[in-house]
């Protein structure tokens, strides 16, 4: 119900306030425009009628009421700028619903005065996540400062968010994606959500539209051994949605032997996401894959996720995943010219709880 009224808020919102302002100005025009268009253009039309077919119509005399036109000037001008006025007046009282927009970045720095949208109606509350200072050389001690100051700016959008049903959450993100699921799982669904996607070549961050779209299906592969699938403790979930993963992708990792899933569109490619209804598709059949591997695999107590694919589904998908209902989930992260090439991944812990950190060394199959 609560969504439903603040739905009905949203669409009426500062509509009063438009049409007033629309009322005094269009009526100020037009009292303007009264007073111009009196009859000093009849004795020029009839001059230029009676020039070119030689007749002989009489001119009347000048008509202009100068007295009527200063009337009609200084009330219509009063008018336009009483709606200037009341517009600047109310303005601010119409557009402010409050948007918390997460900034994050830890592969490079990104400016963020080029967005795709208008949020002129927004109180903007930006809360910034740079960690790529941090992660510039990958090892444990700088993952835990970078995943200390994360968990600390988490801690304190939850903590705005808190008892307020009211704010709309925006995710603008270039950043390393299991810090990104890291944030989705931690804040959940707690607010709706703005998704922005970074877009290289035009060098703008681009709104994930409400809009539906035509956009492929989510596959899923499976590769489940026939032995034993009830006693299994640990699944693999991959992800491929930017580009594919492949079970190559994954050696070094020691996880060969272990019955895994593959949620893919056909073929992988890159901005593949182009509405909020796809993400929200997609999440739910991610939901019912690990609805259906908790109920095949009961003794299950590890997850380890491949994802590649855009932040807003990364940053969605974090958001389904259950503390209570699910298994531990280990999040890798992709590097192309390491082996193996998912080379650290971390735990999603809720805020407050230890993060386990796994940083494997080149060439070897070794932990740091």
């Amino acid at each position: 119900m609560k969504k439903i009224l603040s739905l009905i808020k949203s669409v009426f919102k500062g509509m009063f306030e438009k049409r007033v302002t629309m009322l005094l100005l269009s009526t100020g025009l037009i009292i303007i425009s009264s007073g111009l268009t009196q009859n000093w253009w009849v004795k020029p039309l009839v001059s230029v009628i009676n020039s070119s077919f030689n007749l002989k119509i009489e001119i009347p005399e000048d008509s202009i009421q100068y007295g009527y036109l200063i009337i009609t000037v200084i009330v219509g001008g009063c008018l336009i700028a009483s709606a200037f006025w009341f517009y600047f007046k109310t303005r601010d009282k119409v557009k402010k619903q409050s948007m918390l927009q997460i900034r994050h970045s830890s592969i490079e720095s990104v400016s963020y005065s080029n967005i795709g949208k208008d949020l002129s109606d927004y109180n903007i509350e930006t809360y910034e996540i740079n960690q790529t200072e941090e992660l510039k050389v990958i090892d444990k001690h700088n993952l835990q400062h970078a995943l200390r100051e994360q968990g600390k700016i988490v801690q304190r959008i939850l903590n705005r968010l808190e008892g307020s049903d009211d704010i709309e959450l925006a995710y603008l993100g270039l950043a390393h994606i299991p810090l990104v699921l890291l944030i989705g799982y931690q804040i959940a669904d707690k607010s709706n959500g703005l998704f922005f996607e970074w877009n290289q070549d035009k060098l703008v961050w681009e709104n994930i539209e409400d809009g539906k779209g035509i956009y492929p299906a989510l596959l899923i592969e499976k590769n489940e051994l026939t032995q034993s699938l009830g006693e299994s403790k640990e699944v693999i979930i991959k992800i491929g949605i930017t580009y594919p993963i492949e079970d190559t992708d994954l050696r070094g990792l020691g996880l060969e032997s272990l019955n895994s899933y593959y949620l893919y569109i056909d073929p992988p490619h890159r901005n593949a996401i182009i509405s909020k209804e796809q993400l929200h598709v997609y999440k739910e059949k991610f939901r019912r894959l690990l609805d259906e591997i908790n109920q095949k695999f009961p003794q299950l107590n590890r997850i380890h996720l491949f994802y590649s694919g855009q932040t807003s589904l990364a940053y969605r998908l974090g958001s389904a995943i259950s503390s209570r209902m699910d298994a531990e989930i280990k999040v890798y992260n992709y590097v192309k010219k390491s082996f193996p090439k998912y080379n650290w991944a971390i735990t999603l812990r809720k805020i407050g709880e230890p993060i386990e950190i796994k940083v494997i060394k080149e060439d070897s199959k070794e932990d740091v």
